[in-house]
């Protein structure tokens, strides 16, 4: 029994009494994926495969079509405003105009930063803004001109953000610009804005390039940077270049900002800007995200875009994948030896993922060879299945693969799978490993043909019985592929 003495102690260290938390999972709507194993307790006889992404037929989606727009993989972002129910994009261009004065390797004189919509995310609208000159013209899709730090900025992060409850802030953007390129005006800077088109800059880098000796400013950092919305922990992301690691800083307000930390580390070998490029996103109860890595081979550099993963946001891994979510192309498409990564998460489009992406023709530099194509490139898009990162797979010798137990509120199990010529079957554990009454693989309705949202079910049993219980839940899969489940 508590004496009163025992219960300030516990109030005034801040605890309740109250029941202890599960020690298990509780979950929820979101998909558990199998980019990792860290729910999974067991697996027999089942092949873990990392699928890459397919390439849309029409790229590059998004294309110079005037003259102040890039042709040369024009960084930006895409993202789906489900408010108004369009795609939106941002993406770099050039006014055309000669500016003096621009210097160092980042040095993007003349940049400018377009903007279009689309009902579909393939066709697009460039409305004419009437805001800025470019390509000798105010009749453009211009929202950021070349005034702007004499046009030596580009802006790879352009979100919505559902976050901030300021109307005036609900569109937020992070970039890099070059000006003052040997001083400390250069580094990285944000943007606010209440509709995407008028934009508010902060008045000072946020990391610099150059940190100025004995003050607080953050950096140094590079030029290669991506931006999350972390709506999990209700904060702001800021990847950065810190090589040869990748950093990351985070924020509540995004004004003020944490001192850049590693969060993405580079492996043996992998020197300078190996991993180029990174950005993260929330994907459920968990976080996903894309890496730009550079195979600085002197005779063969390429870009490619993989699959990384974190649980909690900090620390990212890269999944042994065994190939790129998005490779280069062949001879004479428009990605054919660089592909990076544009600053947005992917859009989900009915049953499947849009993952757009940056493309040139070219290569990066440093490379031995000659290489002129200057031209060629654009914003293109690739798609993928939904939750279709990775799936666990068996034949008709049958596999199995078993959770680490969980527990759950709702009362309906979903999964995501394709099983036209097998089947998949399911058990539910107790806590000895022992299938709960009427829960058993025999009670199991088999789940057959192709589909990302297949009910779970069995005979006469009803998951609502089980609320609240852990449970482990047990696959049975013959010629037969799993993508997710998830408690609906």
């Amino acid at each position: 029994m508590l004496t009163r003495r025992d219960i300030l102690k516990i109030l005034s260290s801040g605890c309740s009494v109250a029941a202890k938390a599960s020690e298990y999972p509780m979950l929820d709507g979101s998909p558990q994926l199998f980019v990792d194993y860290d729910r999974v307790e067991s697996i027999e006889n089942v092949i873990r495969t990392f699928h890459a992404a397919e390439k849309h037929r029409a790229n590059p989606v998004l294309r110079r079509v005037h003259p102040w727009e890039q042709s040369r993989g024009a960084w930006g972002s895409v993202v789906l405003d489900a408010e108004e129910g369009v795609f939106k994009a941002w993406y770099g261009g050039t006014s055309g105009r000669d500016i003096s004065g621009c210097s160092g390797p980042n040095c993007r004189a003349n940049s400018v930063l377009c903007y279009a919509v689309s009902q579909d995310g393939l066709e697009w609208d460039r409305p004419k803004l009437g805001l800025h000159d470019a390509g000798g013209t105010r009749a453009n899709n211009v929202v950021i001109g070349d005034g702007y730090r004499d046009g030596m900025a580009h802006w790879e992060s352009v979100l919505k953000d559902p976050l901030d409850a300021d109307p005036q802030r609900r569109y937020k953007a992070l970039g890099w610009s070059s000006y003052d390129w040997d001083g400390p005006q250069s580094g990285i800077f944000t943007m606010t804005s209440p509709d995407g088109i008028e934009w508010t800059h902060s008045a000072d880098p946020v990391f610099r390039y150059h940190p100025r000796p004995g003050t607080k400013d953050l950096g140094p950092v590079g030029d290669a940077q991506a931006m999350m919305i972390d709506t999990l922990r209700r904060r702001y992301v800021a990847y950065l270049r810190r090589i040869p690691n990748r950093a990351m800083s985070v924020s509540t307000d995004f004004v003020n900002w944490t001192p850049p930390r590693d969060c993405l580390m580079a492996e043996d070998g992998e020197l300078g800007n190996t991993i180029y490029n990174h950005v993260g996103f929330v994907y459920g109860d968990r976080y996903l995200g894309f890496l730009t890595y550079f195979q600085r081979d002197l005779n063969d550099p390429r870009l490619t875009l993989h699959l990384i993963t974190s649980r909690d946001g900090e620390r990212w891994q890269r999944p042994r994948t065994g190939g790129p979510l998005v490779g280069s192309g062949e001879i004479g498409d428009p990605d054919r030896f660089t592909i990076m990564l544009t600053g947005a998460p992917p859009i989900r489009v009915g049953d499947r993922l849009y993952i757009y992406y940056r493309a040139l023709a070219n290569r990066h530099q440093p490379y031995k060879g000659n290489d002129s194509a200057l031209d060629g490139g654009g914003i293109c898009l690739a798609t993928l299945r939904l939750d279709g990162f990775a799936s666990i797979g068996a034949g008709y010798d049958g596999g199995v693969i078993t959770t680490r137990p969980f527990e759950f509120a709702n009362s309906d199990l979903r999964i995501n799978s394709k099983a036209d010529y097998g089947q998949i079957t399911a058990a539910l554990l107790d806590e000895k490993r022992i299938a709960i009454m009427g829960f058993s693989e025999q009670d199991s309705i088999p789940v057959k043909g192709d589909g990302v949202d297949q009910p779970l079910r069995w005979n006469a049993a009803k998951l609502v019985s089980l609320r609240g219980r852990p449970v482990r839940l047990r696959f049975h899969l013959r010629n037969a592929r799993l993508y997710s489940y998830r408690v609906a």
